[in-house]
């Protein structure tokens, strides 16, 4: 199993056309669909955090999907809620708060997968947690933390599941609430988010690639934090980030890219259970004005993703 992600996607290099933007996406994305063999794949559009469309082959547009990696965006607003109100900072440690594991790990490394950990074990995990109850973030965040041997090293960016497990136990621990439930209420309710749940298949992931909603409610959330008003959004300069190259980086659980005076934001996920369970995400916001959310039923390559990507950019910067 393995949950993808892409950097060097979301180019943009002109304003975004004043016409027939939603038309173009729906062509785009129904005739990627098509040639990557997604039998079922659904889209939201939205201009400036208002609906558009939607789209749908398939599945009704409504349907409650797996989020997969684009809920590590969730639990990184979620974090940001305890930082900006005094409960948490940028260097506070997971072992100032899980009182357990390896010192010197802050929180700004955790979301921004700068932390050194590694290998990340929930890759092989995952397929036995897949269609069981419970959740194994604290499980998953004290094995990474106490291994006597890390892989990655502290300070370069390499992408782990593992780093938003250990977020995911901190905030429990700090709240002395269940994640979802205090995620839920400062995150996606002020968003007007009303499907969102831990899905019964991949709950034991939950703050990396747990939950489930409609795709128009993650746009909600996705526009609500990242867009120009939002915790994220109206200052990206004041959350971690790390330096991926070509003007990417890695900030809040989301890629980003500065452009002009604004920032795009973006993720892709993919969970891939061979013969059991493939399915596929993708959210970006470009220049705070089109952004879309989408899911669909294959678990996708990186030629898959990059053909989407490149899809949706042409459409939206013709």
């Amino acid at each position: 199993m393995i949950i993808r992600i892409l950097t060097a996607v979301s180019l943009c290099l002109a304003q975004p056309a004043l016409a027939d933007v939603p038309e173009r996406l729906e062509a785009a994305f129904t005739g990627w669909a098509q040639q990557v063999g997604a039998k079922n794949a659904i889209m939201t559009i939205r201009k400036a955090g208002q609906v558009q469309r939607d789209v749908a082959v398939g599945w009704a547009p409504d349907m409650v999907v797996e989020t997969a990696s684009l809920s590590k965006a969730i639990t990184a607003v979620c974090v940001a809620h305890l930082i900006d109100s005094g409960m948490w900072a940028a260097d506070t440690t997971s072992k100032d708060v899980l009182e357990e594991g390896i010192a010197g790990i802050t929180i700004g490394a955790l979301l921004t997968h700068t932390s050194g950990l590694g290998p990340d074990q929930t890759q092989a995990s995952m397929m036995w947690w897949l269609d069981r109850s419970g959740r194994k973030a604290r499980d998953a965040a004290l094995r990474a933390l106490e291994r006597d041997t890390q892989t990655a090293t502290s300070g370069s960016y390499s992408y782990n599941n593992e780093n938003y497990a250990v977020l995911g136990a901190m905030i429990e621990v700090t709240t002395k609430e269940a994640y979802e439930d205090y995620c839920a209420k400062k995150v996606l309710e002020p968003a007007g988010v009303s499907t969102a749940r831990p899905s019964a298949r991949t709950q034991r992931f939950l703050p990396w690639g747990g939950w489930e909603m409609t795709v128009q409610d993650y746009a909600a959330f996705h526009w609500h934090a990242f867009g120009p008003e939002g915790i994220i959004g109206s200052d990206p300069s004041q959350w971690p980030s790390a330096d991926l190259g070509g003007g990417v980086q890695y900030g809040m659980g989301m890629f980003q890219r500065a452009m002009r005076d604004t920032s795009n934001y973006w993720h892709f996920g993919a969970l891939c259970f061979p013969g059991r369970f493939n399915i596929g995400s993708y959210a970006v916001i470009w220049l705070d004005d089109y952004s879309v959310a989408a899911a669909y039923d294959i678990c996708p390559s990186w030629d898959d993703m990059n053909a989407l990507d490149s899809a949706l950019v042409g459409a939206v910067f013709q």
